[in-house]
């Protein structure tokens, strides 16, 4: 049975409310932030799903991101409190929490609460610094609002407390993997698609985790793979004889990744576009999560454009290309590379916002 217009009411009243109460940040066109959301950091044992990306993850924020100015943004779901105690999280990644409080210090740092960590108020006692349900950034006057996305759906505002019990005294004992309920198809597509219609309604940009879906102008890769290579099928004809070669091979480069994607999961591919709808609003952008297997996702905004990238360590899996066909690039001598995924300036996507709404 759907929801009620009771629960369609609770739920954008709690969205209405992270907008309202949400410390405000202006924006500059010379400011530099990260999103990061969904590292889930455990004790380092064989059950931390960040463990594989943790040597990747710590390289790209102390030597890309804070170098260049970044700010920091956890939109969380950081510490992974539902399976494991927060002391043997804070002794395993203590490096990396400290990592954190030096863009506090140096840039900035905003730590927002998801539902997997909900409970560190209580239990960092202070330690893990100012905690945040949601952030409000200001940009030429249009607003991108940061909250992790569970209060999109009622359950995890009532029973977070049960979804934590059954995380930790049975998948965890039996070792089942971090995919609780909430990354199901459909409770998936829900919860986003909430998120969309509430954006959509107050005309502004919101940037969610908690699905570990990476979603940029709230298209899935595999629609952004789509419109890619319409795009470069429109190009390679107006292209030079030179120029032609080059668009071939960024073709089949993105018709590869696309079968990948397609062939992993048939279902998600089929039902990739969120909304049906005719024209889909850019309103809705997803950070992604940093336990998959191939490498780590995040939402950057620099420069008065945002961008999703991926990171990735090459001897763990194959070289991305970026949106525009250049290489990925390397971080020094190391093995990690950056990708952008897709990238627009954010005056165009609230013009957007504005004239299709």
């Amino acid at each position: 049975m759907a929801p009620g217009p009771a629960y369609t009411r609770s739920i954008e009243g709690t969205l209405q409310k992270l907008l309202d109460d949400a410390p405000r940040v202006p924006l500059g066109p010379g400011d530099r932030v990260v999103v990061l959301s969904d590292l889930h950091l455990g004790d380092g044992g064989a059950r931390d799903d960040f463990r594989h990306n943790a040597g990747l993850v710590e390289e790209a924020l102390r030597e890309h991101y804070l170098p260049a100015g970044f700010s920091l943004v956890l939109n969380g779901d950081i510490e992974e409190l539902q399976r494991f105690r927060y002391d043997s999280i804070r002794a395993r990644w203590a490096d990396l929490l400290a990592l954190f409080e030096d863009f506090r210090r140096r840039t900035a740092l905003y730590r927002i609460v998801g539902n997997h960590d909900e409970t560190l108020p209580d239990v960092a006692a202070g330690r893990a610094g100012p905690l945040l349900s949601s952030v409000r950034l200001t940009f030429e006057g249009d607003s991108l609002l940061l909250f992790h996305g569970h209060q999109a759906t009622i359950f995890f505002e009532r029973f977070n407390a049960v979804a934590g019990f059954f995380l930790r005294h049975v998948a965890h004992r039996l070792r089942i993997p971090n995919v609780p309920v909430m990354y199901e198809s459909s409770k998936k597509y829900l919860t986003e698609h909430r998120v969309y219609d509430f954006s959509r309604s107050r005309k502004v940009v919101s940037v969610i985790g908690h699905t570990h879906r990476p979603l940029f102008e709230s298209l899935s890769k595999i629609d952004t793979l789509r419109f890619r290579i319409e795009q470069l099928c429109r190009d390679h004809s107006s292209a030079s004889a030179g120029a032609r070669a080059d668009i071939e091979s960024a073709i089949s480069a993105c018709r590869q990744e696309l079968e990948r994607l397609w062939d992993r999961d048939r279902e998600n591919g089929l039902r990739s576009s969120l909304y049906n709808e005719q024209i889909s609003i850019p309103c809705l952008f997803n950070s992604g999560c940093a336990t998959g297997k191939r490498g780590f996702t995040a939402i950057e905004i620099a420069g008065g454009q945002i961008a999703l990238v991926h990171w990735f360590d090459r001897e763990r899996s194959e070289r991305h290309m970026s949106e525009d066909g250049r290489p990925a690039e390397r971080l020094g001598a190391t093995s990690y590379y950056r990708a952008v995924i897709k990238q627009d300036r954010l005056q165009y996507v609230f013009t957007r916002i504005r004239l299709l709404t």
